[in-house]
């Protein structure tokens, strides 16, 4: 079968693990650009539609003439990576999602709690299944690493690294993340955050000559006692050699993610079997229970049990256990795949 994707390849590659492995054919473009040779219409992220630009009505509009054209020819499918856009505090994606909602003939969700708390949302003819992420293998396998500490000016030797990768999306991110540094029992700790977002987003009230003072207060203020030489943050996006090379020297992933459904660097994490604080939200509580890993509750602000746990020896010696081995391969991107061209061929029954 041929696939449309009617929208930019995004930069995160955990969808070219499926692609490397489907036997259907993929091909991405804008939505206008539909062909009636495909049979299926994937839509991964409704926002990247609009290049992650907030839609006119207009242009709603015209998606969903567009989106007409698309059933008279070929079934639609979304993978629910998420129920709203990120940095999205207004809502202002909502119409665009609910139209999305409206017309698909298929979900793929990528966890048990995103089935049971958003399939009602969709049309009841709407066909529902569920299929987790996948290990980044290809980031594992085919990338030549680069040397992360060159690039940062920074020495990893003898240090308890606590890494976190992605663009943190909020200051209750931040918070979550110097909690969980402060609350680590080693002393020659450091923290790395390639994209440490909301430190260079200067407020539109504050004109730009600012920017250096600011970016300092808000240095100062968030990350007060620890000290300049426990800390780095970046505030661009990583190129994947260099972050596969930081994930490897981490000793801790943290993943602050409050709001969301997934997170990739949940798998990202597990393909490079590093120890992980999970934070218990959405589809990430299914999965690490999956593991009988701890998870943060951030009603009970378990961060020193959670710290101990995955810390221990004990973790250490599960990664190379078989019973860890065989939960993990149910995520391999081969058997992922799998399952996406078994959903695809059923939508294309129905």
């Amino acid at each position: 079968m041929k696939v449309f994707i009617p929208h930019k390849k995004d930069r995160n590659v955990y969808f070219d693990e499926i692609i490397n492995f489907s036997k259907n054919e993929f091909v991405f473009g804008q939505y206008n650009e539909f062909d009636t040779s495909c049979d299926i219409v994937n839509i991964q992220f409704p926002e990247a539609i609009f290049d992650f630009k907030m839609p006119t009505q207009n242009q709603l509009t015209e998606l969903e003439f567009e989106i007409k054209k698309w059933k008279e020819n070929a079934k639609i499918i979304l993978i629910l990576n998420d129920d709203k856009s990120h940095y999205d505090e207004d809502n202002k994606f909502g119409y665009l999602f609910e139209l999305i909602y409206k017309y698909v003939d298929g979900v793929i969700h990528l966890g048990q709690f995103s089935l049971e708390n958003n399939k009602k949302f969709f049309s009841k003819n709407s066909q529902h299944t569920v299929i987790y992420h996948p290990l980044y293998e290809s980031l594992r396998n085919n990338f030549i690493t680069k040397n992360i500490e060159e690039k940062i000016a920074l020495n990893f030797d003898g240090k308890f690294i606590v890494v976190v990768i992605g663009a943190i999306r909020s200051k209750e991110e931040v918070k979550l993340i110097l909690e969980v540094f402060k609350k680590i029992p080693n002393k020659n700790k450091l923290l790395v955050v390639p994209n440490m977002f909301p430190f260079w987003q200067l407020p539109s009230f504050l004109p730009y000559r600012t920017r250096k003072i600011y970016k300092w207060l808000m240095m100062f203020l968030y990350c007060f006692p620890i000290k300049k030489e426990q800390y780095f943050f970046g505030y661009n996006f990583i190129e994947y050699p260099y972050m596969i090379d930081l994930v490897k020297k981490s000793s801790l992933i943290v993943i602050p993610r409050l709001r969301n459904l997934n997170s990739g660097n949940l798998f990202l994490g597990l393909t490079f079997d590093k120890p992980m604080v999970i934070p218990k939200i959405g589809n990430l509580t299914e999965v690490a229970n999956s593991f009988s890993f701890p998870v943060l509750d951030l009603k009970t602000r378990n961060y020193k049990d959670v710290i101990k746990e995955i810390t221990s020896d004990k973790i250490t010696s599960y990664f190379n256990s078989s019973e860890y081995l065989e939960i993990k391969n149910r995520f391999h991107p081969e058997r992922i795949a799998s399952e996406y061209d078994l959903f695809f061929n059923k939508i294309m029954k129905e």
